[in-house]
């Protein structure tokens, strides 16, 4: 419990003056003693034990009636979220959660989770008496004063937005926000959904934010209000990628929701310039990925739709938008130590399969500046691993979106690529073979397909393999446990080892086409970096206009709304720029934060957490109506206590005979003498 005016519990020391006018009235009165009243104190004896209890109730309740005013005028505050104490605030920093989750909304016509904390924090802010409000939102990471909490839900910048947010930097901003202008007693209340994606339990930020909130010159605590999980279905749909090959257009997707109920088919409708259609994809568990393909004509040199979902508890996820251009080559090149071999031409014959528009050659480490790498989509090299200026190349071919296979060279070397390198050569025995039983099924390039046929690694054979050491991501091993293909990936781009050759003399790779499957998709996955320029996420600096471009929203899935900019999901054209904007994946995931990861983040902080469910209470209230009311129960109470009994007279003497003196009993007379009470 808190309290609005600490200072008037001072007043709590008023409580003992009924015992202190007790205490001087017993002074009044002198005792003195008559023998002709002994025997009257004698019969009173027996019941001077219930007085004195008496007495005792009725200085208790006047004590309490003065305590339990005083507490009344002091105003404290009651509710889950201010029930570890706390007292007047100068500041409060709100971090707001804007991001794309908490447009989740508990049921048909009720708020989202944004809009129910909004309100509840203003109604905290003035409970509390309007101390400085300032609000940090996820979106634009910039503070600002907020002159009353009534205007916190008319502010652009609490509105939706597709965006997401990154809690630790947040929390980093407002504490050092704290430390650099010290306004006196402050807290950080932070109102989010726990998203894990949102939060980033693993994100090295959360040990510096801890040791940065102890050492701020003032005690700091932090408010966590949250909405709760809800227990309502909702679907959301995500564009995963997007290409386009001759005149295909190819969309790979997701639909994902936040409980399994069984299967249920869901109406999906695509929109591509305009034209709809619509089917129905059965969802089974929480997650379905499929793919569809629509024709395009020589005309259709670039092009926008959208892919939505029926409404449900969330608007912000039930659309994702695409955007392309006209068909792009799909350059790929093969590094061999030996550009005549066999091996090399099979890996040429896997980028390429007959596909129109699709190339790839073989050339030498020693050939690289042949390379067009803007242009490239996936680099093969099965060769010792670069250094120098090719490894700077490759390096940064990785990070700006391109895909790199590693294959085993026949030369042995020490050289290390961003944290992985080649082991030794290891033959079978004979007769024996190397074999793959364990790998990730739903992830990598040798996941299940989109109908979720499986991928042959079970008829893999290998009778020479190279060991795989460094820090990477295992997604299939051999039968030993030692890894098979293990992921690497470095800011946009992606990199691969594979432990054998698609070469008889290794393995039996080129037969089971298993070359051909991660070669395929990792030339999807770098492709993606050609037709960048027609996406970007909500948010990003990709989606904001340049100083001569103009936003228009060209997609017709909702109403644009001008305020929310680049904030928002869609299709705009700015300026000659035709880009889709979408939410960040992570958006999708309904994972969040249990009790016990939010303490190890936030453990030898003080703060509180405030989970605004379904039920209607208050954020933080006033409770100085309950101690009126015992104010006057106490009163009462010594009222009661204070009424003196009825008293009793002596038994009626008519109609009563005489005894032998012929006279009727009388009641001998009393005498009183002052005692003190």
């Amino acid at each position: 419990m808190s309290f609005l005016s600490k200072s008037i519990l001072w007043g709590l020391f008023a409580a003992a003056i009924p015992v202190i006018i007790h205490l001087l009235n017993r002074r009044r009165f002198r005792t003195v003693k008559w023998a002709a009243t002994t025997f009257l104190l004698k019969a009173s004896r027996e019941s001077r034990g219930k007085k004195k209890l008496k007495h005792f109730l009725i200085l208790a309740c006047r004590a309490l009636a003065i305590g339990a005013l005083i507490f009344a005028v002091a105003r404290p505050l009651v509710g889950g979220f201010f029930g570890s104490g706390g007292g007047s605030v100068n500041t409060v920093v709100l971090v707001l959660d804007r991001s794309a989750s908490m447009e989740l909304r508990s049921g048909d016509g009720e708020p989202s989770h944004r809009e129910s904390v909004i309100t509840k924090v203003a109604e905290a802010i003035e409970t509390i008496g309007s101390p400085r409000l300032l609000l940090l939102d996820s979106a634009t990471g910039e503070i600002i004063d907020v002159p009353s909490p009534d205007a916190l839900p008319e502010l652009s910048t609490t509105i939706a937005t597709d965006t997401q947010a990154d809690i630790p930097a947040l929390v980093n901003r407002a504490v050092a926000y704290l430390d650099e202008t010290q306004p006196g007693k402050s807290e950080i209340w932070i109102a989010s959904d726990l998203q894990r994606g949102d939060w980033k339990p693993s994100d090295s930020k959360w040990g510096a934010i801890r040791a940065n909130i102890e050492a701020l010159a003032t005690k700091t605590k932090l408010r966590i209000i949250t909405p709760g999980e809800s227990e309502k279905l909702n679907y959301a749909i995500e564009l995963l990628a997007s290409r386009r090959v001759e005149n295909d257009l190819f969309l790979d997707l997701r639909i994902s929701r936040n409980k399994d109920v069984g299967a249920s088919a869901v109406p999906v409708t695509y929109s591509i310039k305009g034209n709809r259609t619509s089917e129905r994809v059965t969802v089974t568990g929480q997650e379905v990925r499929f793919q569809i393909r629509r024709p395009l004509t020589d005309a259709d040199e670039e092009g926008y739709g959208w892919v939505g979902l029926p409404s449900d508890n969330n608007p912000r996820d039930n659309a994702a938008y695409f955007a392309f251009g006209g068909e792009a080559e799909v350059t790929s090149w093969i590094v061999a130590e030996d550009a005549t071999s066999e091996s090399a031409e099979f890996l040429r014959k896997a980028a390429a399969p007959s596909f129109e528009k699709f190339t790839a050659e073989i050339i030498t480490p020693a050939e690289l500046d042949r390379i067009d790498w803007p242009s490239t989509s996936l680099i093969v090299w099965q060769a010792p691993l670069p250094t120098d200026q090719a490894a700077i190349d490759l390096t940064e071919f990785i990070r700006t979106g391109g895909s790199v296979i590693f294959f085993p060279p026949e030369t042995s070397s020490p050289d290390v690529f961003l944290g992985l390198s080649w082991g030794g050569i290891e033959e079978a025995p004979d007769e024996e073979f190397f074999i793959s039983t364990s790998w990730i099924k739903d992830d990598g390039p040798w996941r299940n397909g989109i109908d979720d046929t499986i991928m042959p690694l079970d008829q893999l054979r290998a009778v020479k393999r190279r060991a795989i050491q460094g820090d990477g991501s295992e997604l299939a091993e051999w039968d030993d446990n030692s890894p098979l293909l293990v992921r690497h990936i470095e800011e946009a781009g992606t990199m691969i080892f594979i432990g054998t050759r698609a070469d008889d003399r290794w393995s039996n790779l080129e037969y089971t086409a298993l070359h051909l499957v991660a070669i395929q998709r990792m030339i999807q996955q770098g492709t993606d970096r050609l037709h960048a320029g027609y996406r970007a996420l909500a948010g990003s600096d990709q989606a904001q206009t340049a100083d001569d471009e103009a936003r228009q929203r060209v997609d017709t899935f909702e109403d644009f709304e001008a305020s929310a900019g680049a904030l928002r999901g869609g299709v705009y054209r700015m300026g000659q720029r035709l880009v889709a904007v979408n939410r960040p994946s992570a958006e999708s995931d309904p994972e969040s934060l249990d009790g016990e990861v939010l303490g190890k983040l936030l453990e030898g902080t003080e703060y509180s957490l405030f989970t605004n469910d379904d039920s209607k209470d208050d954020l933080v209230s006033e409770a100085w109506r309950f101690f009126l009311a015992l104010v006057l129960l106490f009163l009462l109470a010594e009222a009661i206590l204070s009424l003196q009994p009825k008293p009793k007279g002596p038994p009626l003497a008519t109609g009563a005979k005489s005894t032998k003196a012929g006279k009727s009993a009388s009641t001998p007379p009393t005498s009183q003498t002052n005692t003190a009470s």
